[in-house]
């Protein structure tokens, strides 16, 4: 089932792309395309966003 969403995403992405600016996918339906594509849950983004305000060089 994973891989049918990750299929799926893909044949999105190519299609957005064939398509160009006529495409009709907004850059956040891209974006959770690439999400998926990449495996990223929602809890991984939280996570990664996070770690430029908890970085001990920011803090610095």
């Amino acid at each position: 089932m994973i891989e049918q969403q990750i299929q799926m995403a893909k044949r999105k992405l190519a299609e957005h792309s064939a398509k160009g600016m006529a495409s009709e996918l907004s850059i956040f339906e891209v974006a959770q395309l690439m999400d998926r594509i990449h495996g990223l849950s929602d809890d991984q983004k939280i996570l990664k966003n996070n770690d430029i305000f908890f970085n001990p060089i920011v803090l610095n």
